[in-house]
């Protein structure tokens, strides 16, 4: 089977941390017997990587723009048109690159029903092969109070509507997700659930974290760890404010926060304001091949988001044998058990926070157990094998019944 994977920031050095999931993906799709395409807009040339085809989504020519255009005002619900013009720009300029390089693939699976989920749809338009999208967060879920989700505005909300009426699959990663996809389905025939999975030979207990720490001059420090793309809803704020509270209490705690986003520059200047910018390390970005290392040189994750999006690196982490601390919120419920493998705090819960990661550090014996138990909960059901046999399966599904 030939497949292509839209997913448009990555690239093979899989150093965005939203998309290098999508990497881990591909490799074990490959691994199992599949021609594997992938399409960017973060590569400019064609060329293949461990037997996996990348295509670049290059801009269209003035003509295809318009010719593209007249086929949105065909397809597309009116409302569709209320999108900010640069997004509907970006949109058409990815349709005609898609179009050159799929019509021999049985399958194009989308990660993310906007706005990958839509240049395929319209691509597909003209092309005979079947659509799969997967949902993750911002795309489908939405939450008014934290100004949350693309679709709080109509015309993203039509698109996302007409993206997973088009669709001849949808995958949802949380039972949360897959609730928010079936009420916008009305009904859950075409909709499957399949939790996210990581390599848990990649990611395991006996990786060794000492280069890490030594890189960082980290060999006599407790380390706590957070890995997420910087945003109003990332919760770093908080964890920041946790920090100076636990840097009060001992002297030998380092965090490491790592990913980059817009507001990196404000939480930096966050910790600098509250007097722990040296006991907080910002690493930027973390490159695909260095991960297991951060994850094993730390002794808690933390994930205190206020929004149900990128949780590989909680998978990640318990897969390395951490106990995590997350927020007690959708999504994140269904990868730690409280107490077991880690803590649940409610979100925004800045004393609590802090009171949990001091009790970790403090307890190593309790700690490395829910480590052990994280592990085995990854084992269990979130192990990259099972997620992408169970894709395949529904991937020719859907090419025979197309």
């Amino acid at each position: 089977m030939k497949i292509g994977l839209i997913a448009s920031l990555v690239r093979p050095d899989g150093s965005t941390l939203d998309q290098g999931f999508v990497l881990d993906d591909a490799l074990k799709l490959v691994d199992m017997g599949l021609e594997v395409h992938v399409f960017s807009r973060s590569i400019r040339n064609r060329f293949r990587w461990r037997k996996i085809w990348f295509h670049p989504m290059k801009p269209s020519t003035l003509l295809e723009y318009f010719k593209t255009v007249s086929e949105l005002l065909k397809y597309l619900p009116v409302q569709t048109a209320l999108r900010t013009p640069s997004q509907v720009l970006s949109d058409v300029l990815c349709v005609q690159s898609l179009r050159e390089h799929i019509k021999d693939l049985d399958l194009i699976y989308a990660y993310s029903a906007y706005p990958e989920g839509l240049a395929a749809a319209i691509a597909l338009e003209t092309v005979k092969a079947s659509l799969t999208v997967e949902v993750h967060g911002s795309d489908i879920d939405i939450k008014p109070d934290l100004g949350y989700g693309i679709r709080r505005y109509k015309g993203y909300d039509a698109a996302v509507r007409w993206i997973l009426d088009r669709a001849d699959a949808v995958i949802a990663s949380s039972l949360n997700l897959y609730r928010e996809a079936s009420e916008l389905l009305g009904s859950s025939s075409k909709l499957y659930l399949v939790s996210k999975g990581v390599d848990v030979d990649r990611f395991n207990p006996k990786t060794s974290g000492a280069p890490i720490r030594r890189r960082l001059g980290l060999e006599n420090a407790r380390v706590v760890f957070a890995l997420d793309r910087h945003t109003r809803w990332c919760g770093f704020e908080d964890l920041i404010a946790a920090a100076a509270q636990v840097c009060r209490v001992r002297k030998d705690v380092v965090f490491l926060v790592g990913g980059d986003g817009p507001l990196r520059p404000y939480f930096e200047m966050l910790a600098a304001d509250m007097r722990i910018r040296r006991r907080i390390l910002f690493t930027g970005p973390i490159p695909r091949l260095e991960a297991p290392s951060y994850y094993a040189a730390c002794d808690v994750f933390v994930k205190p988001s206020l929004v149900e999006e990128n949780v590989t690196p909680v998978i990640e982490a318990m897969a390395t044998g951490k106990p995590v601390i997350a927020s007690d919120i959708e999504g994140l419920r269904e990868l730690v058990a409280d107490r077991v493998n880690g803590f649940l705090v409610s979100p925004k819960s800045v004393r609590l926070l802090a009171d949990r990661i001091l009790y970790l550090l403090e307890n190593r014996e309790e700690a490395g157990e829910m480590g052990v138990k994280a592990r085995e909960t990854v084992e269990k059901a979130f192990n990259l094998d099972d997620r992408v046999r169970r894709l395949i399966q529904i991937f020719e599904e859907v090419v025979r019944s197309k």
